[in-house]
């Protein structure tokens, strides 16, 4: 029994000694598994803090990246616009390009249309040259052989001098050489009345009215009929003469005088015509000049052709 006892006994100390030796390894596996769920709470304890922090650089970085897209979306709309600008002045690039060589051309076209022009001025200013010298030579002849037809027909001359005179023979069909004659002279642009051989009354009317229509050729017309009304009536030239009654002086004497006889003898008329010959033969280029002073002898000269 006490064999048995002791047995008995050994075995529970054993016992005891396997179950406190199994209860210190349970401890220890507890503590074990305590030291590795602190260790896992730490770990998962900074992993969640390392979430948190994640999380916040994520969340931050979302904001970046929201404003990186606003930048962007204005940088792609700055630069749309920038496009659009840039292709707007491509566009007036080449609408000016085509303007400058439009211009260009037109200026080119212009310039030649001015050459051409110049020298149909240039021809043009030749052929007027040649044919104002033609025109004045035709004209010279024109008129010479006008002076020439009146003279040797009607009796008609002019002579230059203090005035101008104008001549008329063939007036008296019974005496055809006697000469009838007046004189008149220009004087600022009017004229006066320096001589009238024979006198006539309505002399004065007549001048005054030349002064107002100045026309020449009709006056030395008129003057003719009234030599010839005067020639019917018997009056013939003598010394009476009107002098210019104007207030106008001149110092000069007059070219041209007649005799101072109440009545003209053959012999006094036949001196007269004598001198006035010399004298028209002696002063043709006086009369030529009056003639180029006075622009209303030449317009008279170009009326009676």
């Amino acid at each position: 029994m006490d064999g048995g006892g002791g047995g008995g006994g050994v075995d529970a100390v054993d016992l005891r000694r396997s179950m406190a030796a199994q209860c210190l390894a349970f401890e220890r596996q507890i503590a074990d598994g305590r030291e590795r769920t602190k260790a896992a709470t730490s770990a998962f304890s900074a992993a969640l803090l390392s979430a948190r922090s994640l999380a916040n650089h994520t969340i931050s970085h979302r904001e970046k990246l929201k404003e990186v897209k606003d930048r962007l979306r204005k940088l792609e709309a700055d630069l749309a616009e920038a496009l659009s600008i840039q292709v707007s002045k491509g566009t007036k690039y080449e609408l000016t390009r085509e303007s400058i060589s439009n211009a260009t051309a037109t200026n080119e076209q212009l310039r030649t249309v001015v050459m051409d022009q110049r020298a149909r001025r240039d021809e043009y200013r030749h052929a007027i040259e040649a044919l104002e010298v033609n025109s004045d030579t035709i004209g010279k002849k024109n008129l010479e052989e006008a002076i020439m037809w009146y003279k040797k027909f009607l009796g008609f001359q002019v002579v230059g001098g203090e005035g101008v005179k104008f001549v008329f023979s063939k007036i008296d069909l019974q005496n055809p050489d006697i000469e009838f004659f007046f004189c008149i002279k220009l004087n600022k642009d009017r004229y006066n009345l320096l001589q009238c051989n024979p006198f006539l009354k309505d002399s004065e009317e007549l001048v005054k009215d030349l002064n107002c229509t100045n026309d020449l050729f009709k006056f030395v017309r008129i003057m003719r009929e009234r030599f010839q009304a005067a020639a019917i009536n018997g009056i013939l030239p003598s010394s009476s003469f009107c002098l210019d009654t104007s207030p106008t002086t001149d110092s000069s004497q007059p070219a041209l005088s007649t005799d101072t006889g109440s009545e003209s003898t053959p012999a006094t008329r036949s001196r007269s015509q004598s001198r006035a010959k010399r004298g028209a033969a002696a002063r043709p280029s006086n009369l030529l000049s009056s003639n180029r002073r006075s622009p209303r002898f030449a317009a008279a000269g170009a009326s009676s052709r």
